[in-house]
């Protein structure tokens, strides 16, 4: 079964590329900081067990200084990694997100970048 990527507007899935796929992490606070970068309210109800086991985001949500690649075969984030690029352009109004529950603010009308942590 292919993976899709849970951020809104990334219509990336597992069978259509070779981007890696990675699991919402089970720390509690780093997965908060996930789901508030995301800006998908549905996801605010749901565990860190929930989220790892069903939600997947594609590694073009992460800063490259975020991947490892350990080889050829494996894609592995760092520990810290929080994925900050998301495209908000037209996520209010696109009809196509996935039956997703609309975002009831859009801070920007553009690519955002998260800033990063130290």
């Amino acid at each position: 079964m292919p993976n899709f990527c849970a951020a809104p507007n990334c219509t990336r899935k597992s069978t259509q590329s070779d981007l890696a796929f990675f699991r919402f992490p089970r720390d509690p606070a780093r997965c908060q900081k996930w789901v508030e970068n995301c800006r998908r309210a549905d996801l605010e109800d749901k565990t860190p067990d929930q989220l790892n086991k069903h939600y997947r985001l594609c590694a073009k949500h992460f800063e490259t200084s975020m991947i490892c690649r350990t080889s050829p075969y494996r894609t592995v984030l760092r520990d810290n990694a929080i994925p900050t690029i998301f495209d908000l352009t037209s996520h209010l109004n696109n009809p196509h997100s996935r039956h997703r529950k609309r975002i009831k603010e859009l801070v920007c009308l553009c690519t955002f970048r998260f800033p990063t942590s130290p």
